[in-house]
């Protein structure tokens, strides 16, 4: 009888042990997501060849790290997959469409490598994307909150705006130390142009800009305040685009939310921007000074003034060669992306081929663009344009239903701190996304959110 009990009691304990061992290699498993997923979200960003040293490598290193980390998603994954541990709901299997999608563009592509690897420096080829979806669902299921990713976030946005702000000045140290060449008075920090850095600002400002008003820690306040000095001085108009979006979806929350706290600190951010602005429109002579007036120089004045003219042009009675040029020659990518498309609607060029495919369908446009500008096209300047013509018109309206499902499925978005911060910089990159490209040192970030904002979990432990 007592060899029974002794049985029954060991049985129980292998039972126990084998449980335990599982819940800690479950938790590996998880930590070493949650590195790799802060590799891609704080260091990513930063690592870069500066552009003056290479103009067709500086995304290298970016898409080196991109492409190890997200093998290290992937055998994560696949353990868990073998455990069968996984789970896939509407949004994922959404998700899955677009991936096949992808895949079936990419066998019947004008340029299979290309659209494998990527375009030169783009690098948005079928494994990228393999690696944002891989991003999107480890952020969704996996991603942990911890006291250190605060820090994280705030050390890399401050770091990258700080560095874009002193490029504009021409006061960047690290220039001058190693003698590289560089771009006077552009602020393109540590993203290649000042286009991408740009779309990396249209996340970070309204994500600081709201994590002030709900959560009243002044570090938000002031990394608001360096992140928009630093979109400002980029000259991106996409990025400004995103921002107005994101600051009407803001004072929505402001007046659902009314309190006198909450009036305060948004009344603080919009005096300290319109500070920002006054200084960066008109700089005291000393800073003028810094400043490179040559024919590559873009001032705040002359931005904001070629918005309205833009307008016109496109309105007005503008020759077609002028319409082709507005908005920096947008227009005229749009209309050749739009003839692309119509010669190829189904399953487009191929990823990121849609060079090859302007060569082929429109290569009048091609030798009009190079004879014009002296360079060719390889993107439409439009990310979902770009994924019509490059991957086909079915799979850009799956990827704006997958995108929709995320944005009206947060019912709690005026009630949910958590969520209403992670609305406003998904909101600000998808109206910035009509006006420029996708870039690996941005997009990720992007996927990243449209996870975190359905990781519940995550979003309780906020702070």
């Amino acid at each position: 009888m007592f060899k029974k009990e002794n049985k029954t009691k060991s049985t129980k304990n292998d039972n126990a042990n084998s449980e335990v061992l599982v819940i800690n290699k479950n938790k590996n498993i998880d930590k070493v997501i949650n590195i790799a997923l802060c590799i891609i979200l704080f260091l990513l960003p930063l690592i870069t060849i500066p552009r003056g040293m290479s103009s067709r490598t500086y995304n290298v290193p970016k898409y080196i790290i991109l492409l190890l980390c997200g093998a290290i998603l992937l055998v994560c994954i696949l353990i868990k997959l073998k455990r069968k541990e996984l789970k896939l709901d509407l949004i994922d299997k959404t998700l899955a469409v677009f991936f096949i999608l992808i895949v079936i563009s990419t066998i019947f592509s004008i340029n299979i490598p290309k659209s494998i690897l990527g375009e030169n420096n783009r690098f948005e080829g079928l494994l990228t994307f393999l690696v944002y979806f891989l991003t999107y669902y480890c952020a969704k299921y996996y991603f942990n909150y911890n006291k250190y990713l605060k820090g994280f976030a705030i050390a890399t946005v401050s770091i990258a705006s700080i560095i874009g702000i002193l490029q504009y000045y021409n006061i960047f140290p690290l220039y001058s130390l190693f003698d590289i060449p560089h771009f006077s008075s552009i602020a393109n920090s540590t993203f290649g142009h000042r286009n991408f850095f740009g779309s990396f600002l249209a996340i970070a400002v309204p994500l600081f800009m709201a994590l002030y008003i709900t959560k009243k820690k002044k570090i938000y306040l002031i990394v608001s305040f360096i992140s928009f000095w630093a979109m400002l001085v980029s000259m991106t108009k996409s990025s400004w685009f995103g921002l107005a979006v994101a600051t009407i979806f803001g004072l929505i929350y402001v007046i659902k939310r009314f309190n006198k706290e909450i009036l305060i600190r948004t009344l603080q951010i919009g005096i300290g921007f319109i500070v920002i602005f006054v200084f960066v429109l008109m700089p005291p002579s000393f800073v003028t000074n810094k400043v490179n007036n040559d024919e590559k120089f873009y001032s705040l004045e002359t931005r904001l003034n070629s918005i309205g003219n833009d307008i016109g042009t496109l309105l007005g009675d503008g020759t077609a060669e002028e319409k082709m040029a507005t908005g920096t020659a947008r227009f005229g990518i749009w209309m050749a992306t739009l003839e692309s498309i119509a010669h190829e609607p189904f399953l487009g060029t191929g990823p990121d081929a849609l060079k090859d495919g302007l060569i082929k369908n429109v290569p009048e446009y091609v030798v009009y663009r190079f004879e014009t500008y002296h360079e060719t096209v390889d993107k439409a300047h439009n990310e979902y344009l770009h994924i019509a013509a490059t991957i086909g018109i079915p799979a850009a309206i799956i990827y704006l239903a997958f995108v929709a499902q995320i944005v009206f499925g947060q019912k709690d978005v005026f009630k949910n701190n958590a969520t209403f911060i992670f609305m406003a910089a998904i909101l600000s990159y998808l109206a910035q996304a009509f006006f420029n490209i996708s870039t690996i040192g941005v997009a990720p970030i992007f996927w990243a959110l449209l996870g975190l904002i359905q990781n519940e979990k995550f979003k309780e432990n906020l702070q």
